[in-house]
């Protein structure tokens, strides 16, 4: 382990957004929308001392209105020349600097990243060691892909054999009553035993959900993700009140505000925690608020993939989660930034002990799929 004696010295000299993009294996979509490939931004933070801390910034136009090239700008033209001469373990005067510029969570968020991997790797340990947790192996879901009934029952088969999976989350289809038919027939696939969750990306109706709520309860769903619009609170409420399912709370709970206000609301019995857009120092926040209302949390995906689920794991180890984590998508990518690889085993990820977010980038594999050169 390196002496921390030495950090004072440790100001950051660079931040940088490298806009690049990778092949999926497979599509991924949802309710409101679609990837074909990864278009998102790699944020690098160099430290006067060489290091370098990563982050990855993903680009969702339809659910944060971030773009490739909107994140770029805001990263190079305005955070990079106001956090350059900075102490690397000045958090409190990096994120004064991120608070003169409202919204752009993702790109606060991946700076946010960036900078503790950089403190973690100059320090020789793991991020999650700045959160007084240790690393271990974390249970996931997997994400089935939204297609023909036969396919994504396929699938979960062929998944939980490769990897042992046996908790599944679906992505609601507009059509609730197929949603149901469709979670019955993977019922008689896994067994009782497997957790079942799905997210509707606010794509439904009061009514509509009220008509299957006792059907998702029969058949043991575990947590059904932002089924109406964020917008409609009575509605929520209604439905939240209506069902022993937890509602989890996602695009509703973008920031530590909008957990505290959901929370007050009372229409979210769980939350999901996305590092990617709020960073270490505001998803402890919204981890605190969490407790104090007797809320789960665990840790969801904005489509992360190898950088972004590294950098997921290492704050979920510094909490109890009653929930399968999300951060399974990379297994979806063609290939990534990073010399090392991820591993899951059992359904769960294996534990990442190197320094930082325990990745480093692989400088051949960054030339070759960055689209700024």
């Amino acid at each position: 382990m390196k002496d921390a004696s030495d950090r004072s010295a440790r100001t950051i000299r660079n931040v940088q957004a490298i806009p690049y993009l990778i092949p999926l294996l497979h599509p991924i979509k949802w309710a409101r929308g679609e990837m074909k490939e990864i278009d998102n931004v790699l944020i690098v933070v160099t430290l006067s001392d060489g290091t370098q801390g990563i982050a990855d910034a993903p680009a969702r136009p339809t659910i944060l209105g971030d773009t490739q090239k909107s994140l770029v700008a805001i990263v190079n033209d305005y955070f990079a020349p106001r956090l350059c001469g900075l102490d690397a373990f000045d958090l409190t005067g990096a994120w004064e600097v991120l608070n003169t510029v409202a919204g752009n969570l993702t790109a606060k968020g991946a700076i946010d990243i960036a900078i503790h991997d950089a403190q973690g790797k100059a320090l020789g340990i793991p991020c999650a060691h700045l959160f007084g947790a240790q690393a271990k192996p974390l249970k996931l879901n997997w994400r089935i892909r939204m297609g023909a009934e036969t396919a994504m029952l396929a699938e979960a088969e062929e998944m939980a054999g490769a990897y042992g999976f046996q908790a599944f989350k679906l992505k609601g289809q507009q059509d609730c009553q197929r949603d149901v038919r469709f979670i019955r027939e993977l019922r008689r696939l896994v067994g009782d035993a497997v957790a079942i969750s799905i997210d509707f990306n606010q794509s439904l109706e009061p009514l509509v959900l009220l008509k299957a709520l006792p059907q998702l309860e029969e058949l043991g769903v575990g947590l059904i993700e932002e089924p109406l619009p964020v917008r409609d609170t009575a509605g929520r409420l209604l439905c939240a009140q209506a069902t022993t399912i937890p509602l989890s709370g996602d695009d509703s709970c973008l920031t530590p505000d909008d957990v505290l206000d959901e929370l007050r609301l009372g229409a979210v019995r769980a939350v999901v925690v996305k590092v990617v857009r709020n960073g270490y120092r505001q998803a402890r926040d919204t981890i605190a608020l969490c407790n104090r209302f007797h809320v789960p949390v665990h840790s969801g995906s904005q489509g992360d993939m190898h950088i972004g689920a590294a950098a997921a794991a290492q704050f979920a180890y510094s909490y109890q989660a009653r929930h399968e984590h999300e951060f399974s998508t990379f297994l979806d990518a063609a290939d990534s930034l990073c010399e090392q690889q991820l591993s899951i085993e059992n359904g769960h990820l294996l534990a990442l002990n190197g320094a930082g977010i325990g990745l480093t980038l692989d400088t051949d594999k960054l030339a070759h799929y960055r689209i700024d050169q």
